[in-house]
């Protein structure tokens, strides 16, 4: 997201345990980025926040680190960092990268899990306005199909491959 961007995104999914998500983000100026997230099982909001350590500069990749929710569809808590390479540039595709870790925490900061996670995750245009995406939250695989409708997206999300639900998202000018 660029500078004083707003994004609104939503994923509909019953093989979540959460069944419904939206996501509203926040890009005010400089590197921090604010969001919440509105589960609808729980009935909760999460508030979620990331900062980029270092933007991309060339081919060495930016690093971000953030507080949110870990693992997909699911609304644990969590916390992470990645390092994101926009691949464009490279691969002459409007394509994407990221590699990091994560990790599963309650809310009062005690970890779910033995150590951390690994995270994955790659989009890349497979025609004009198309985009697939696949990526691992530490524990699942999922991926997604979406169209760009204006500066609307629309698509399908196969949680786990298997279950397939809808996303949607917007982003301001």
């Amino acid at each position: 997201m660029r500078e004083g961007q707003w994004l609104l995104s939503g994923a509909v999914n019953d093989g979540m345990p959460t069944k419904a998500e939206v996501f509203i983000w926040h890009k005010p100026k400089g590197n921090w980025q604010f969001g919440l997230g509105l589960l609808a099982k729980p009935k909760t909001v999460r508030w979620m926040f990331n900062y980029e350590l270092r933007r991309q500069s060339g081919t060495v990749p930016s690093l971000t680190v953030g507080v949110g929710l870990q693992e997909v569809g699911v609304g644990n808590p969590g916390v992470f960092a990645t390092v994101n390479w926009a691949l464009t540039p490279f691969v002459k595709t409007p394509s994407s990268l990221y590699l990091g870790v994560g990790r599963r925490m309650t809310m009062k900061g005690k970890s779910l899990d033995e150590g951390w996670l690994p995270l994955f995750g790659a989009s890349a245009q497979i025609a004009k306005g198309i985009s697939a995406t696949v990526q691992m939250d530490g524990r699942k695989w999922h991926g997604t199909l979406s169209a760009k409708l204006g500066d609307a997206r629309v698509g399908l999300f196969a949680l786990k491959f298997k279950n397939l639900g809808l996303i949607i998202g917007w982003q301001s000018r």
